[in-house]
């Protein structure tokens, strides 16, 4: 589990990298969360959002390390498909995928709130729009 989790918006995998350390601090405007499994919530928001099966997101590799990894933080490239999805998505689509990946991940024993849930999707999509809408991609720093 790891506890901190900042998803942000940078124009390039170098930038995104520069953070690894200390975080992307408040000029990438982070949305901030901690204590939930980003690995496996990635590929099952990709499952959700784009109604593909969970294998097809994890066969495809799953998010890309920037940088970091072996016990540091680590920052992860958000899938492009993911972030499309996420950009695209309207407020019930969102509040769908919010119910859906808290019934996965309570079936895998981790709680996470239904109304945190919505939030975080809800920020991580806003974030992805702008990243969507200025050829920036979408982040998520580890620690």
């Amino acid at each position: 589990m790891s506890s901190i989790i900042e998803f942000f918006v940078a124009p390039d995998d170098a930038a995104a990298a520069g953070v690894v350390q200390n975080g992307p601090g408040a000029g990438f405007e982070p949305a901030a969360y901690g204590n939930f499994d980003v690995w496996s919530t990635l590929g099952e928001w990709e499952s959700i959002l784009t109604g593909r099966g969970l294998e097809e997101p994890i066969a495809g590799g799953g998010p890309d390390v920037v940088a970091g990894g072996d016990g540091s933080p680590v920052v992860l490239a958000v899938p492009r498909d993911l972030t499309r999805a996420l950009a695209g998505a309207g407020r019930h689509l969102l509040g769908t995928t919010a119910e859906r990946w808290v019934e996965r991940r309570e079936e895998d024993g981790e709680t996470i709130d239904d109304e945190l849930a919505r939030q975080l999707l809800g920020e991580v999509a806003a974030l992805a729009a702008g990243a969507a809408g200025t050829g920036r991609s979408l982040y998520c720093w580890i620690c």
